[in-house]
């Protein structure tokens, strides 16, 4: 799905996509997109942020209570208060105009296969508190009720709760969980605000995703930190 104002653009992009074998879907406006989400299922979401009416940040922000799927920012600003604000609200990375069909079939292929990757992963349940973690339906659930995850934020968790009761650098992170593709370690600390927006009921004072100065980030187990 692809949703852009700017009518030369949006061919543009689908003739790229169209080329590379992708079904696209066209339109002109947040509002019209998240009406197509309420009824339908999309792979991968393309967004531009200068929209008329609802904007691309809370298009995203709206987009990701109905839907896990990955979503890429296309846009004319340059600045990273912008690109940090967008991943803010939920999208997983952003690509700046002008860009080739090369470097825009990669970012859509590679996110894809992560995608692929994590709906094939069969691993079991994890429990810690109240809170069941589904990764393979990119979904925590909170004493039953389900909180959903994108897929780079169960990447995130996943990757942590693995390492638990250890401490990894940015720089680290970065490396296994965005294997380097994109963006740069900024984006570390911002998906580990947004997930303890989502499990930590104060975020300035977390139990489970906590930071160790020169050391990391880390997920903790309250139990086990107990005994």
């Amino acid at each position: 799905m692809t949703i852009e104002d700017n009518n030369e653009m949006a061919a543009l992009i689908s003739i790229f996509l169209r080329n590379e074998g992708f079904h696209t879907l066209d339109f002109g406006t947040a509002e019209e997109g998240l009406d197509y989400l309420k009824k339908n299922n999309v792979d991968i979401i393309l967004v531009d942020i200068n929209l008329p009416g609802m904007d691309g940040f809370m298009f995203i922000s709206h987009a990701r209570k109905l839907t896990s799927v990955p979503i890429l920012i296309i846009t004319a600003r340059r600045s990273d208060t912008d690109a940090v604000a967008g991943l803010g609200f939920g999208a997983d990375d952003f690509i700046t105009k002008p860009f080739s069909s090369e470097v825009l079939v990669a970012r859509i292929r590679a996110f894809l296969r992560r995608a692929e990757g994590l709906e094939n992963n069969n691993e079991k349940i994890i429990t810690f508190g109240p809170f069941e973690f589904f990764p393979d339906d990119f979904v925590l659930k909170k004493d039953g009720d389900p909180i959903p995850l994108s897929n780079l934020e169960c990447r995130l968790l996943a990757y942590l709760i693995n390492r638990a009761g250890k401490y990894a650098k940015p720089e680290v992170i970065h490396k296994d969980v965005w294997k380097n593709e994109f963006g740069d370690l900024t984006v570390v600390a911002v998906y580990i605000q947004r997930l303890r927006r989502k499990i930590e009921d104060d975020p300035s004072s977390p139990i489970y995703l906590k930071t160790s100065f020169g050391r990391g980030y880390g997920f903790c187990f309250p139990d086990a930190e107990k005994s």
